[in-house]
């Protein structure tokens, strides 16, 4: 096969009739399929050179296909496991759980089976099965991320996280769920709706109506809010938007979107309502700098012991 086509059809860049014949080719035998693995190897290596922040379209021969990975490592990370959703494993597609785990400063999207489009948010892990089974759609979330679910009235799309399961039938929303920050979960409801209950807990549940969003409050109870900014899941374009929250918890959001402990040593400034719109791709002590404009404080990085101190 000609290595230019296989690299355009890579990055997105084929006919469906050039789709086609690279697909027919490939299934034909195992010595063209590991001739096709070997040339997706050279070429996610190619991406770990390329231009930081961009966002390449990379298609699977097999559903879910996923697309527009901003990132050589995901490339890797899906490359893995891509022999054996093909060749050896058809039989096992129903019950094989995928799962993405995004860097630190990045993000994914992705579309499932049953055409579901998902956005995932820095530092995210997420769970899901190469098909769908006949009564039910269940995928895991660790980390933030926004999701469009296309509607099935007879299969529920569920959406487990440590502490609450969201469950709906076909919808927009986003779920905010790092596991390092288990006092802060956050289910926000753009259109449809959802109901969001507790796994420990049958008597905490919600069902949001579009604009509302369920939050826990201080004694770990689910409470409905009004969702009013809508800036802040402009994370699905690589924007971090915060619009007057404290300086301590834009620390954590920070913390979590970076893979890096933030300390906070002087307590008077966490209640410091901070505005702003930052880009992933910055990086945090970019970020900070911005922020040292409105509030006066001074931070270290420390690299090694990946930490950042505030004082």
């Amino acid at each position: 096969m000609d290595r230019e086509l296989l690299y355009r059809y890579f990055d997105n860049r084929t006919t469906p009739e050039e789709e086609a014949r690279i697909q027919s080719w490939a299934e034909a035998s195992p010595d063209n399929y590991r001739e096709y693995l070997e040339e997706r190897r050279l070429w996610c290596a190619l991406l770990l050179h390329a231009e930081p922040g961009r966002r390449t379209r990379i298609p699977f021969l097999r559903r879910p296909a996923i697309r527009r990975i901003g990132f050589a490592a995901a490339c890797i990370l899906l490359l893995a496991g891509a022999a054996s959703l093909f060749f050896g494993s058809r039989m096992l597609l129903d019950d094989r759980m995928q799962q993405v785990i995004v860097p630190a400063g990045q993000r994914v999207e992705l579309v499932l089976a049953d055409g579901t489009k998902v956005w995932l948010n820095s530092r995210s892990r997420f769970e899901y099965p190469a098909s769908f089974g006949r009564k039910s759609r269940h995928v895991t979330l660790s980390g933030e991320g926004y999701f469009e679910v296309t509607h099935n009235r007879r299969k529920p799309f569920v959406v487990h996280t440590d502490d609450y399961d969201v469950r709906v039938l076909g919808t927009k929303f986003n779920v905010y769920a790092y596991g390092s920050d288990p006092r802060h979960f956050e289910t926000a409801l753009m259109e449809g709706s959802v109901e969001v209950a507790s796994r420990v807990d049958a008597s905490r549940r919600l069902v949001l109506r579009p604009n509302e969003t369920a939050v826990t409050g201080a004694d770990g109870s689910l409470v409905r809010a009004p969702l009013t900014d809508w800036g802040r899941y402009r994370w699905t374009e690589g924007l971090i938007c915060l619009n007057d929250i404290p300086f301590g918890e834009l620390l954590n959001r920070f913390g979590d979107y970076y893979d890096i402990r933030i300390i906070l040593k002087n307590p008077r400034l966490y209640d410091i309502r901070c505005t702003g719109k930052f880009r992933q791709s910055d990086g945090i002590d970019y970020s900070l700098r911005v922020l040292q404009r409105f509030v006066d404080f001074r931070f270290v990085h420390d690299e090694e012991r990946h930490t950042i101190e505030i004082r």
